[in-house]
């Protein structure tokens, strides 16, 4: 929660308005509260509005010489420069100590899943998961971050194609055996939340 906000929920709560009713207080917290994100404000040579929010694809980084922690920048200045776009394609990226770093803004149209940009929230997990297994840390930051996103698009994280690996979409092994197989984990999380 920043700043604005729990001096807003602090002065509800002197002013009477949460007083007595904690469901209400409980239910605003839920609605409003964001994990810690760290924004780089990356620059973009174009932008798109997403017209839609249906799906939250699930990536790894995936390099084949090994299980890196990449960042957001780095991955931002390989997507610029050998892929030639407009920018990182994912919305997040998770690093190995489970911090959450902001890629493309998250109401843009990402470049991560041919043919589902225009309707999908793009998460990146950073490693190679066929290789090594995801950090406790990286699960607990990709559990919140995705049930904080089903709440604010009001996605239903058990309805089929809601909470995707990358392979579900497009012909390719991402996010990997051993990310892969805590989707169902996630998805679960994310309706208890």
């Amino acid at each position: 929660m920043d700043r604005r906000k729990f001096l807003r929920v602090m002065a509800m709560t002197a002013t009477n308005i949460f007083l007595g009713n904690e469901e209400v207080f409980a239910q605003y917290i839920l609605e409003t509260w964001e994990p810690p994100i760290r924004k780089l404000f990356l620059r973009f040579t174009e932008y798109e509005l997403r017209p839609s929010t249906e799906m939250i694809v699930i990536h790894h980084a995936g390099f084949p010489d090994g299980d890196k922690d990449s960042s957001a920048e780095e991955i931002h200045k390989f997507h610029q420069e050998v892929n030639g776009w407009a920018g990182i394609g994912y919305h997040y990226v998770i690093r190995k100590d489970g911090t959450i770093e902001q890629g493309r803004r998250p109401q843009m149209v990402g470049a991560h899943a041919y043919k589902h940009n225009r309707n999908s929230v793009g998460i990146c997990v950073a490693g190679n998961f066929e290789l090594a297994k995801p950090e406790r840390k990286q699960l607990d930051s990709l559990k919140l971050l995705t049930a904080r996103l089903c709440q604010r698009y009001k996605l239903n994280p058990m309805k089929d194609g809601v909470i995707v690996g990358h392979r579900n979409l497009n012909d390719t092994d991402c996010p990997g055996k051993n990310l892969y197989s805590k989707l169902n984990e996630i998805r679960r999380y994310c309706r208890d939340f």
